[in-house]
């Protein structure tokens, strides 16, 4: 069959718009691809947004917050007694002579006293040389530190009185104040934990009275333990105060519940 010149023309023309409605995305996936991120970014900026608005909030409506506390009364039972003396000298060899027989002093003054000899301890010798401007050494101070350490308390009433007898008789017995410490105290901390928890709870419904319902514990926190003489208790302080035998040992607890009407 001939095919003549003004069929062929019709027919191109008639392919073109086929041609022409053809369409790939693949030139675009750049373009799309930062939409879509785009898109997600915001969302998530919202997203982190709202989630700080609403840690920032203050407690809802049906939450509740009380402090509770628990203290107990102990007696100490370990006696703690820090002292030094120290002897100045021309040499080392003259102060550490008349540091030997100021230790040999002190002992025997703690041993009248009361002490036992194994209540005792006597510390390394120091030395420290004295110099002039000039850097030349002119003398020596050696000094020693005692520790008397003993569970027998009403004994050691008595030594506390040698640091006078000491200085009395020239000897330069240099004594820090007396400590008294419970031994229990890690004993009785989950103790007194279980007990201001208990007391917060009370508290908790105290506040709201007979129209609220509280329900279980949201938040917890358990604050410093202080151990305080009676009569100055300071709950929550983190206070250590060893300078009496009684002594009132606290706790304090911060609770969170849940509360209905």
């Amino acid at each position: 069959m001939e095919a003549h010149e003004g069929d062929i023309g019709r027919d191109k023309t008639a392919q073109e718009p086929a041609t022409r409605k053809k369409w790939s995305a693949r030139p675009h996936e750049p373009l799309i691809g930062m939409v879509i991120l785009s898109v997600a970014f915001i969302i998530g900026s919202l997203a982190v947004d709202a989630g700080l608005r609403s840690r920032n909030q203050p407690l809802q409506a049906h939450q509740i917050t009380v402090t509770g506390s628990a203290e107990q009364a102990v007696t100490a039972d370990t006696f703690e007694w820090d002292a030094s003396v120290a002897s100045t000298q021309p040499t080392t060899s003259a102060a550490l002579a008349q540091l030997n027989r100021w230790t040999a002093h002190i002992r025997a003054a703690l041993d009248d006293a009361g002490a036992h000899n194994a209540e005792i301890t006597f510390g390394s010798v120091v030395v420290q040389p004295n110099a002039q401007q000039s850097g030349a050494v002119t003398s020596f101070t050696e000094s020693q530190s005692i520790t008397v350490r003993s569970r027998r308390l009403p004994a050691m009433k008595r030594a506390l009185g040698v640091g006078n007898l000491l200085l009395a008789s020239n000897v330069p017995f240099i004594a820090q104040d007396p400590q008294y410490t419970f031994s229990g105290l890690k004993r009785l901390r989950p103790v007194l934990t279980a007990e201001a928890t208990a007391d917060a709870r009370v508290r908790a419904r105290a506040a709201l009275g007979r129209n609220g319902h509280l329900g279980k514990s949201i938040w917890i926190s358990v604050g410093q333990f202080s151990v305080d003489a009676p009569g100055s208790v300071n709950i929550g302080s983190g206070d250590y105060n060893t300078s009496s035998i009684q002594q009132v040992v606290s706790v304090a607890v911060t609770a969170t519940y849940s509360t209905s009407s």
